[in-house]
């Protein structure tokens, strides 16, 4: 899994962290703040202007600069320092010759564009299955990154039949769909095809970020078919967390309806724009820390390949974003028992069979708050909290004795 440092460069470019200009203007928006808050600090108007910027210990910490007229110039050269860091990390990125190889799938249904692979075709009938439901933002091979890396190789290891739901991006059919399209005519047919296929085994629902909320109202549509319900890191309270900016962009529905209108889906430099306000200054702590690696480990190559992932997402259909923006984001339906499917109340008190919940740790993406808000609603909930973060649960390197082991013992154990 490693790779030679002699062969950096071999590869073609690539253009992300998406956006970059974004990235880039936040590091040095981080930078600029810290000068200006310099005066305020010396008056001790507030105690440190470092701890509202989330930077990391060392460089900004103004206690150690000492003092005197050159105060000034030397916490520029350290701003100056930490986003050529960045910079530096960012080029090495776009160097490295990690390309993700495709792990040819067998595909034994499709609708539309969306496809249901077979993570384990050599096994038993009898095995336990796992419909894997991704959310519908990034790709579907975060669950299937790479060998080492990958929850499908995982399961089907454990004795479990992975078929991993992949949207692929929306073609003719899904660009009209809204959030309800999805559910009924792509995640409830292809629980219905699984079920039907795999008649001697039990079927169990898994869905990861969005695609667990989007799930919910799958489960509860087949509770017949399904053995049990499992929700990693998946929003159900949108307002678990939300700040008054956060509040105030998502209000401005005028605004989200004419951009929809005008670019007819929502574009994915713009849910890459909304994920890096969650962190703003996330890009400048992990270039930096990427360019003191080094670049033929494994740790860096895992940071490539999660690094792609993270930029090699889909638009999001027009009406589907709607949805997300008004419903869940703007009037936080799902908790409060008034997001419709089909024109029936999508109810979790109605999923009577064994759930399990999981909630890392650390999440940026998807509030503890907001994931528990699930489990308090299912009549038969288990909770876990596997460790790190929303995508490091997933594919990092605590991924196998935290997320997948807890899954796979748990499901093993139905």
């Amino acid at each position: 899994m490693t790779t030679n440092s002699s062969d950096i460069g071999a590869a073609p470019s690539r253009i992300g962290p998406r956006p970059l200009a974004l990235h880039l203007g936040l590091a040095t928006t981080t930078v600029a703040s810290s000068l200006a808050a310099l005066p305020l600090h010396q008056k001790n108007s507030f105690a440190r202007s470092t701890d509202s910027l989330a930077l990391s210990k060392g460089p900004f910490d103004l206690e150690s600069l000492g003092g005197g007229a050159d105060l000034l110039q030397e916490l520029a050269n350290q701003g100056s320092e930490q986003v050529q860091k960045m910079i530096d990390g960012i080029r090495l990125y776009h160097i490295h010759p990690y390309r993700r190889e495709p792990r040819h799938r067998p595909v034994i249904w499709q609708q539309g564009t969306t496809q249901l692979l077979d993570g384990a075709p050599e096994a038993a009938t009898t095995a336990p299955v796992v419909l894997l439901v991704p959310s519908l933002i990034n790709r579907a091979y975060i669950l299937d990154l790479m060998p080492g890396r990958s929850l499908v190789d995982y399961l089907a290891v454990r004795g479990i039949r992975p078929l991993l739901l992949d949207w692929n991006a929306p073609g003719e059919d899904e660009r009209e769909f809204d959030v309800a399209g999805y559910i009924i005519n792509r995640i409830c047919p292809a629980i219905d095809f699984a079920a039907d296929v795999f008649s001697r085994a039990p079927l169990h629902l898994a869905g990861y970020c969005m695609g667990g909320t989007l799930s919910v109202a799958a489960a509860r549509r087949k509770l017949d078919k399904i053995s049990s319900f499992i929700a990693i890191a998946s929003p159900w309270d949108f307002h678990a967390e939300f700040g008054g900016e956060a509040k105030a962009l998502f209000d401005q529905r005028e605004m989200w309806a004419n951009i929809l209108a005008g670019f007819g889906e929502l574009p994915v430099d713009l849910l890459q724009t909304l994920f890096a306000s969650l962190d703003p200054n996330l890009g400048l702590r992990k270039f930096r820390k990427f360019a003191e690696m080094d670049m033929a480990t494994d740790a860096a190559q895992e940071f490539v390949a999660i690094e792609d992932w993270l930029n090699d997402g889909y638009p999001l259909a027009q009406h589907v974003a709607a949805d997300v923006f008004d419903k869940w984001y703007g009037r936080n339906e799902p908790p409060s028992m008034r997001w419709m499917v089909d024109g029936e109340i999508v109810r979790p008190q109605d999923i009577t069979i064994a759930s399990l919940i999981a909630v890392p740790k650390t999440d940026k993406i998807v509030p503890r708050p907001s994931a528990l808000a699930l489990a308090s609603t299912l009549p038969s909930a288990t909770v876990i909290t596997p460790p790190s973060g929303h995508v490091g649960m997933m594919a990092g390197s605590k991924a196998q004795d935290g997320l997948w082991r807890q899954l796979g013992d748990w499901i093993l154990a139905k």
